[in-house]
């Protein structure tokens, strides 16, 4: 990977030099606050007790709103811990945030949680953050722009394009665990080596360094502040994106649920996906 001045944007992202420093400060400082909040932390249920939310989860995101509402007062702004919820679909450009992406990761203190900030511009992945504090590395990136990864107080480091996985070659699937419990021939197939790892923004990280292939996430219905930031991260580093059938992934307007699956990985990855991993074998 080649280090990184800095100093100018090209391609095709929708902000600034400027805002991107801007998004970097404040999602280190909420991993910061994530670490300063996790012991003894105070935990509740949401939808149910598969579905928990922290009081870190709660400052975050009061944190990351405000500090983007002050910045980018034009744009809608919503977060996962938002009463509301889903956006208007009234404005083209709709930043997401998840204050903590893997929040039992979070509980379970096994570092495998992150900060992540994704913008939308017109319903596309535009530019995505995702901070992982115990590992204190920040990975961002976007179309035409390109996917860094960026280690605290050193340069960043842009990903280099990954090479094809061809349709014969076996692959480290990562998948988490509701499609692993749903789909456990997939771990099964001869082709098919399982990959564990907590956010999903660090499961696309993951692909880029090398130590996956593809991204599998097939229940569908994913949240779009789950997976704005990491799907405009990836197509920044020239992953292929899309759902397991069907052409695109589509980011509605006025809501906050992604209907189709989602695989992200190696260019190759998808036409590898529909082979092997599209329908159970007979």
């Amino acid at each position: 990977m080649a280090t990184v001045s800095g100093k100018l944007v090209t391609g095709q992202p929708s902000v600034s030099a400027e805002d991107i420093a801007y998004v970097k400060k404040i999602v280190r400082e909420a991993g910061a606050t994530a670490i300063a909040m996790r012991e003894g932390v105070d935990i509740r249920e949401k939808s149910g007790p598969s579905d928990k939310v922290t009081a870190a989860d709660c400052a975050i995101s009061s944190a990351l709103v405000k500090h983007l509402s002050a910045r980018f007062a034009d744009d809608e702004i919503v977060s996962e811990e938002d009463e509301h919820h889903s956006p208007h679909g009234k404005k083209s450009r709709v930043w997401l945030v998840d204050p903590i992406d893997g929040t039992d990761n979070y509980i379970c203190n096994d570092g495998q949680y992150s900060v992540m900030i994704g913008l939308l511009v017109d319903g596309e992945p535009n530019f995505g953050w995702v901070y992982a504090p115990v590992w204190q590395t920040l990975y961002f990136g976007g179309p035409g722009y390109g996917a860094f990864s960026e280690k605290d107080n050193q340069p960043s480091e842009r990903f280099s394009d990954l090479e094809k996985l061809e349709i014969e070659s076996n692959a480290r699937v990562i998948m988490g665990g509701r499609d692993r419990k749903s789909h456990p021939w997939v771990s099964e197939l001869p082709q098919v080596q399982v990959v564990k790892m907590g956010s999903i923004g660090l499961k696309v990280a993951k692909v880029l360094e090398g130590y996956a292939d593809l991204y599998v996430h097939l229940a569908g219905r994913l949240k779009t502040w789950d997976t704005a930031g990491p799907i405009a991260i990836a197509r920044g580093g020239n992953l292929e994106v899309g759902p397991i059938q069907g052409d695109e992934i589509v980011f509605p307007k006025d809501s906050i649920r992604l209907e189709s699956s989602v695989i992200i990985g190696r260019p190759g990855c998808l036409s590898w996906s529909r082979t092997y991993i599209a329908k159970p074998p007979q």
